[in-house]
């Protein structure tokens, strides 16, 4: 799969952490358990609806005993991912 937007980088992050979790032979729910999160937000990861943090990937990578580098072997097509970049919105957080 080559990656061209938002949308398919993380159904392909999804797919890679998918594959890489049923290599080594876990459920959702074990691997779930192993980084302290619920078994319906790893599923939504896994199926690319939603835009997981850094530190969720790391500790997926921990959990599946790879680099966080091997969640991120997917070919991605810079020059088509980037047509039409997202407007940086800050976020207003509450004090």
């Amino acid at each position: 799969m080559v990656v061209s937007s938002d949308s398919s980088f993380l159904i392909a992050l999804g797919n890679r952490i998918r594959e890489c979790r049923k290599k080594l032979g876990v459920s959702q729910q074990e691997l779930a358990y192993r980084i302290g999160m619920e078994k319906s937000n790893l599923s939504v990861i896994e199926s690319g609806k939603s835009n997981p943090q850094v530190l969720t990937l790391i500790k997926i990578s921990c959990a599946l005993d790879i680099q966080p580098s091997e969640l991120f072997s997917i070919h991605i097509e810079t020059n088509a991912f980037m047509e039409n970049p997202m407007i940086y919105t800050p976020r207003k957080h509450k004090k």
